[in-house]
This record gives structure tokens, C-alpha cells and sequence, in this order.
């Protein structure tokens, strides 16, 4: 069976986030938000759905990985990240932030769903322009990164997607490219 891809703009008080859903309908696509909605315990929250496997160019997630990804992945939340169209984990609803540093030291963040994930959204944005050997030992440090370095993490793990992170005060804390 393939499943179609749904667009979630997700409006609370404070943020407005986007998310992408895997599902088999409109009324599944909702059903997925929903759980996510309830596991997370958002209060507050209005959500628009629309259809968007059919409409997505190629630089966008469109096209046969796409194709590909909607006939072999289970219904749920997915990300489009560098490498492609990322599965979270069911029934993890948030994501976590994982730590690694490259090989001068430079802390690299990776928020993801697992640590498979991670490492595959650091190596894709490490290797491919260097000459250096890189070894990642990574870390998921959602939980123990100081107080004052969490800014708006939680908020953004929220948010649902995945990707390379970095925390910027000019974007007031964390955000995800």
C-alpha cells in the first residue's frame, strides 16, 4: 500500500511549527497528529493538513525517493532533512538532541529520533568536503545540557523536525537547517 504525504502547520500560542505526516488518508494524517497532540500534552493547539506528495518538486523531497519512501514507511511523523526523508521512531513523539564534535573539536548537534539518525545527518554534513578521518562518538544530551543552554530546546524538539541544530542568539536559542 502507499501512503501519501501530509503538510501539518501546527499553531500554538507561542510558535507556529510544521511537521510532515506519512498516512493513508486525511482522517489517518489527523489521527497521527492527534496521538502526537495528546503524547506530547500540547494544550491549546489548531492544526491545518494538506496533501502534498503530488506536488512537491524534486529539491523538495518530490520525486522517486519519495515515491520509494510512501510505499515501504510506516504511518507517522517524518522529516526532510539533507539525507532525505527521515522515520521517526514510533512511538517516540519528540525528538532528542544528539552531540558529537568534528575532528577540530567544533561541537556538532543533530536533533533526530534516534541515534542512527543522527549519525547519518553528521556524517552527511561532515564528510563530504573534507580530507580529515572522522570518528563520532555521540551523545544524546537532551537531558543534561545545562539550564542555561536550553533556551528553546524543548520547544524545538517539539516542533518535529530533524536535521543539524545549532544554538544562535540571534535566532534566540536553537534552531534546526
Amino acid at each position: 500500500m502507499r501512503f501519501k504525504l501530509y503538510h501539518c502547520e501546527i499553531r500554538q500560542a507561542s510558535r507556529t511549527s510544521t511537521r510532515h505526516v506519512v498516512a493513508a488518508t486525511d482522517e489517518h494524517a489527523a489521527m497521527v497528529i492527534d496521538d502526537h497532540i495528546q503524547a506530547l500534552d500540547l494544550k491549546g493547539v489548531l492544526y491545518r493538513l494538506e496533501r502534498v506528495d503530488h506536488t512537491l518538486t524534486p529539491e523538495w523531497g518530490g520525486g522517486e525517493e519519495l515515491d520509494e519512501f510512501l510505499e515501504n514507511a510506516p504511518a507517522g511523523l517524518v522529516s526532510f532533512t539533507d539525507i532525505g526523508w527521515v522515520m521517526h521512531s514510533a512511538p517516540v513523539h519528540k525528538l532528542r538532541l544528539f552531540a558529537s564534535q568534528d575532528y577540530r573539536g567544533v561541537p556538532i548537534y543533530a536533533i533526530a529520533p534516534n541515534v542512527g539518525a543522527a549519525l547519518t545527518l553528521m556524517v552527511n554534513t561532515q564528510l563530504p568536503n573534507s580530507n580529515h578521518v572522522h570518528t563520532f562518538k555521540i551523545t544524546d544530551v537532551t537531558d543534561t545540557l545545562p539550564e542555561p543552554e536550553r533556551k528553546n530546546l524543548d520547544e524545538v524538539l517539539a516542533a518535529g523536525q530533524a536535521g543539524i541544530a545549532e544554538c544562535d542568539e540571534e535566532h534566540d536559542g536553537w534552531w534546526v537547517w
